[in-house]
């Protein structure tokens, strides 16, 4: 193999490498690793899944708890028989109108204390329990940016907050699931931008997708970094129904669960966060390669 034969194969396999690398998880959690039967989700509350704050082991705190809870099939309060998404295990919330809460900081558990500005994906399962109409149903997840979770040293949260991240205010909650500001359609669900004025609800909410009962996927995605500009995607069964500039640049540094915020409950399930790097570099790397090859062949 000549010389120019060698790099055309490098260049190959490194952007099918990068293509490979799309989806890369950072976190998943489908909740297998937890003492179901009602137990509180929190590591920060003496229980069963109770851990130490900055690890190892369970990352989900919140505040005031027990917030969310593990159950198995049939265990949703608002969902009757439904089935896990996968596994054994999911979550729900404690009680109906309860404004559960559960964390895990992101940029100390997965990124040195940094928040991520882009070129991530939050990835997670919902289960509707009653489709459109319900104006009950509130429920959704976010990827947010809590000032009290960063520069935590390592740990989770400030052991004075006790879990709650609350009272620091967040810079952003971009938020998918249901809600109910000032002009959401109950036929639908919501997402939500900080800093946006052009909601099709109302301001920073937008009304997206169409509800149904059963579980969904939910996926927010962050692209390349590109300050209060960088994009962010809101795709509800693989179907993108919103995209929009971020508004702030701050990054994110959390993942958020929320249940029981009306009367009717969310079950969750296999929660991840990936690495979704930026197409232009594997693109032009395999085009690239796919190019040269050619005009050897025609020499």
């Amino acid at each position: 193999m000549n010389l120019l034969k060698a790099f055309l194969s490098i260049v190959v396999l490194l952007a099918l490498g990068l293509i490979q690398a799309y989806g890369q998880v950072l976190f998943s959690d489908g909740f297998e690793g937890y003492t179901a039967g009602g137990s509180p989700l929190d590591a920060n509350t003496a229980g069963p899944n109770a851990g130490p704050n900055g690890g190892p082991g369970n990352p989900w705190f919140g505040p005031a708890p027990p917030n969310l809870r593990v159950v198995g099939s049939g265990g949703g309060i608002s969902s009757g028989a439904a089935p896990t998404h996968s596994g054994n295990n999911m979550v729900t919330a404690s009680a109906p109108s309860d404004f559960d809460q559960d964390w895990m900081n992101i940029s100390s558990r997965l990124n040195g204390g940094n928040p991520f500005f882009g070129n991530v994906s939050l990835d997670w399962w919902f289960y509707d329990p009653t489709g459109p109409g319900n104006s009950n149903y509130r429920d959704y997840v976010a990827l947010a940016y809590y000032n009290s979770a960063n520069g935590t040293g390592g740990l989770d949260y400030p052991p004075a907050s006790g879990g709650n991240l609350n009272p620091g205010g967040a810079a952003t909650r971009l938020s998918l699931g249901a809600s109910n500001p000032t002009g959401f359609n109950n036929n639908q669900y919501q997402a939500r931008i900080p800093g946006a004025s052009d909601g099709t609800a109302s301001g920073q909410w937008f009304n997206v997708g169409v509800r149904s009962i059963g579980w969904h996927e939910g996926t927010i995605v962050l692209g390349a970094p590109n300050g209060a500009a960088t994009t962010v995607s809101f795709y509800i069964d693989g179907v993108d129904v919103l995209d929009h500039a971020i508004m702030v640049t701050s990054g994110v540094n959390t993942i958020e669960l929320n249940d029981g915020f009306g009367s009717t409950a969310a079950n969750y399930d296999d929660v991840s966060l990936s690495v979704v790097p930026e197409p232009g570099i594997a693109a032009l790397l395999l085009c690239g390669g796919i190019g040269a090859m050619a005009l050897r062949r025609r020499k």
